[in-house]
């Protein structure tokens, strides 16, 4: 195990952002979809959790878990009419969600209704610009692309979405924050990690695995690891220089 790592896991629990570094002014919603299936372009959501996160202590907001299951479409040839997968057992099995707490669950537009305005709670003037950041755990490989298709794909299309772009327009129009690529850039070389996944990180972090791939654990847990990526960028940036650093570089230099 790499001593700068262990470092970093036993001090940053405790540090707390300095106030002469200038944090984000966009609230963090740390975000996870449980769902069905496995192929993200048909795939249909069984829960969607978050959590939002301050900008300057790096910790979860009070208040502000958002938690949901949904009730998917179970009829198969009704799946296939709106082109989406129908629902696993061996997905069930991983969440551990019942049919019975699925049949019992509000629908995908209820949700999703509810979660919009669970967002703009965080959007101070209503703007793209002041719109929360996206975050989470692989979101910019899954979950991203399942609220694309929520927000402007068929057979849902429940907005907000821009056409154009082809994107929903719930949240900040390009910053995102996926802290499976921070873990991966990170654990490199760290032999002592068996892969990047959450159950992985889990062990690693020794964080407790009870209810795991429940989404409003995930999004705890990986809030918490977000906020020690976050506190430890914004450590190191009070003893790094970056202006100017290429002055003088024979290749780079300006």
């Amino acid at each position: 195990m790499d001593w700068p790592f262990i470092c970093w896991v036993s001090w940053s629990l405790s540090l707390q952002l300095p106030e002469s570094i200038m944090a984000d002014s966009n609230t963090y919603i740390f975000l996870d979809f449980e769902t069905g299936s496995k192929n993200k372009y048909n795939t249909q959501p069984t829960q969607l959790a978050a959590v939002a996160i301050d900008k300057r202590t790096g910790e979860i907001l009070p208040d502000s878990e958002f938690s949901s299951y949904i009730k998917p479409i179970f009829d198969e040839e009704e799946c296939k009419k709106k082109g989406v997968a129908v629902i696993e057992d061996k997905a069930l099995k991983i969440t551990k969600i019942t049919i019975e707490q699925l049949k019992e669950a509000p629908p995908l537009k209820d949700v999703w209704n509810n979660f919009c305005g669970y967002v703009n709670r965080y959007n101070p003037s209503k703007s793209q610009w002041s719109a929360p950041i996206m975050a989470g755990f692989n979101i910019n490989n899954f979950d991203k692309e399942i609220i694309r298709r929520i927000a402007g794909v068929k057979p849902y299309n429940f907005g907000p979405f821009d056409k154009e772009y082809q994107e929903c327009t719930l949240f900040h129009p390009f910053k995102r924050w996926d802290i499976m690529e921070d873990v991966q850039k990170w654990m490199e070389s760290n032999r002592d990690m068996r892969s990047i996944s959450m159950d992985s990180l889990r062990e690693y972090f020794s964080m407790s695995k009870d209810n795991a791939h429940n989404a409003i654990i995930d999004v705890k847990q990986g809030a918490a690891i977000l906020g020690k990526f976050l506190k430890l960028y914004r450590h190191y940036l009070q003893y790094t220089e970056f202006k100017d650093c290429f002055k003088g570089h024979p290749e780079f230099g300006g």
